[in-house]
């Protein structure tokens, strides 16, 4: 189909779908109108699971090959544009690489305990819930990596449901996390799809029937922790003792780098890291326990690293004021520009750029890599820029948007005026426009062109190309990486994160926080840990949720921050600092 026969019909073209997800959604509608997906909803859940077990293995067994009748063609490049010929590449054909299995039956089965999917009997499984139990299962996969569906073979022939029945000892494993998890789900305050309920006043007495109330019948023996009554500070710092019990050098079960999207991901779209205690919270514990983390953004400020600081102003003073080792610290990275600008958190709780060459400058010592920034060309880069800020301006004249255009080092912006919306049709024409355009001009770098909401923009080199350095910089096998991002449609700027690693996709940061709390908990940290400090940071305890503490009992003023961080605003798209007058 030509890009004008697809322009004509807005629908046809998939660009807000994601396809293995809305196969899975047209599987089970045959359960649901049946009236069968009580019985039948888990064993449906395991043929995914088989298909896309073959799938990998099929992927491996095919790079293997290629591997090794061609030194060439061993890299990641390769491996995300080869065409497998799997039973699941014939019905998804935009299916892409998986790296662990994914136990999706556990992940489903604990999933519906806690919402009770198929009791239902006139809404069908949601596109939201099916990510939610692929996300589940993906984290289950990497915190304990499970053996590969069993059985005689995976041939069509085969049964599907006797082919998924465990009999060895990963199914124990399976178990042990489905009670982890389950147990997670039962609390409705760290839910992914419950939002927290606002706290009422009400005397002691009735507080216990409160909490019987919300207990869900159906989780039997499962015990719902007591999150209301009250506490001193002397079970907050039993908390903390409790913490430093577990062994703070030796490496957590589950992923040992981390990459997150900045915007909507780590905080509000076009705003700061400034008042999120949990999230920060969370994130210190990852990096206080061997756990590479790194923010692969799309803004771009080159290696001006004030300017990265104030996006991530309260996160970097929660490290400040929890002491965070330095060896913790320089496992803290941001990538800006998709793949253009490394930094690394240094002793003083500042970023500083990581060095590009010379021995062990990350620029020299990735080159092997095909697309890697260091094997680029400054004519082409110039190229690239020169023909996306002409669609642009093409763009913003077709559809009169209310726009103007910025141009950076290695990136091309369309973004709104002052007070103003561009459409999300008109932004999402203009980045398809420059995708087809780029692509007939056989354009040999790396490039994203996405629309990020409020505006669109191309940057040179993308997120594959981000994730690919950090894993051979820091030498962490794809297996062991994890993504978290909110747009993995393919004009958002995760998606092609997702042929070199891992993904999660959450949509906002309060996902993101429940996905790295069930991390957490995977990995051994006590439920009752993280369940009271949540508590003692949220609503219902004597610390305001502005607020946190550190090991002395010392206050981290998270409101404190905001206010400081509001004196200078910057421009999220240009970088340009604007000091805002007081009184």
């Amino acid at each position: 189909m030509s890009f004008s026969s697809r322009r004509r019909n807005y629908l046809l073209t998939p660009h807000r779908r994601d396809g293995l997800i809305e196969w899975m959604k047209s599987m089970l509608m045959h359960s649901f109108v049946l009236d069968a997906l009580d019985t039948t909803g888990a064993d449906t859940f395991t043929h995914f699971e088989i298909l896309i077990n073959e799938h990998r293995q099929m992927t491996n067994q095919f790079f293997n090959e290629l591997n090794n009748s061609s030194a060439s063609c061993g890299n990641n490049a390769t491996l995300s544009g080869m065409v497998v010929p799997s039973r699941l590449k014939q019905l998804v054909p935009s299916v892409g690489t998986f790296y662990t299995h994914l136990p999706l039956r556990h992940a489903f089965l604990v999933y519906n305990a806690k919402y009770g999917i198929t009791k239902r009997r006139h809404i069908c499984i949601s596109f939201n819930e099916i990510r939610h139990i692929l996300n589940l299962a993906q984290i289950m996969a990497m915190s304990h990596p499970y053996a590969d569906a069993p059985g005689k073979s995976l041939g069509k022939g085969d049964d599907v449901v006797d082919n998924a029945r465990d009999v060895d000892g990963g199914s124990r494993q399976r178990e042990k996390d489905a009670k982890v998890l389950e147990a997670a789900y039962t609390d409705s305050l760290t839910s992914p799809t419950v939002s927290p309920m606002p706290s009422r006043p009400s005397s002691a007495g009735n507080k216990k029937e409160e909490e019987k109330s919300n207990l869900d019948p159906s989780q039997g023996p499962l015990e719902r922790p007591r999150l209301l009554e009250p506490r001193d500070r002397s079970e907050s710092i039993a908390i903390e003792q409790a913490l430093s019990l577990l062994p703070s050098k030796a490496t957590l079960p589950g992923p040992k780098l981390i990459c997150f999207d900045g915007d909507q991901t780590l905080y509000s779209d076009g705003a700061n890291f400034e008042s999120n205690p949990k999230l920060a919270k969370y994130l210190y514990l990852l990096l206080k326990h061997g756990v590479t983390i790194a923010v692969v953004t799309a803004a771009g400020y080159e290696y001006q690293a004030e300017k990265y600081m104030l996006r991530l102003s309260g996160l970097l003073a929660y490290f400040k004021e929890r002491k965070l080792d330095e060896e913790d610290l320089e496992r803290f990275y941001i990538f800006g520009g998709e793949c253009n600008y490394l930094l690394r958190l240094g002793k003083d709780y500042k970023l500083h750029a990581v060095r590009e060459d010379g021995p062990g400058g990350w620029l020299i010592s990735t080159k092997h890599i095909y697309e890697a920034p260091g094997n680029w060309e400054e004519s082409k880069i110039t190229t690239i820029l020169d023909k996306v800020e002409t669609s642009f301006r093409s763009s913003l004249i077709d559809q009169n948007m209310k726009a103007r255009i910025i141009r950076k080092k290695r990136s091309v912006g369309l973004i709104p005026k002052a007070d103003e919306k561009i459409p999300r049709e008109a932004l999402d024409e203009a980045v398809l426009r420059i995708q087809t355009e780029l692509d007939e001009a056989k354009i040999n770098l790396p490039f994203c062109a996405f629309n990020g909401g409020r505006d669109a923009w191309v940057d040179v080199g993308n997120k594959r190309v981000g994730v690919q350095v950090l894993q051979s910089y820091l030498g962490i096998p794809a297996e062991e990486t994890l993504h978290i991002g909110d747009q993995f449609l393919n004009t958002g700027n995760d998606f092609a994160a997702r042929s070199v690693c891992p993904c999660v996709w959450i949509t906002d940061p309060d996902e993101t926080t429940y996905i790295l709390k069930s991390i957490l908990r995977l990995a051994g940290v006590p439920m009752m840990t993280l369940v009271l400090e949540d508590a003692n940071e949220g609503v219902d305890s004597p610390i305001k949720a502005t607020e946190s503490r550190d090991q002395d009992g010392k206050k981290v003023n998270f409101e404190e921050v905001e206010r400081r961080s509001s004196r200078v605003m910057m421009d999220v798209y240009t970088g340009e600092m604007i000091s805002k007058k007081v009184g």
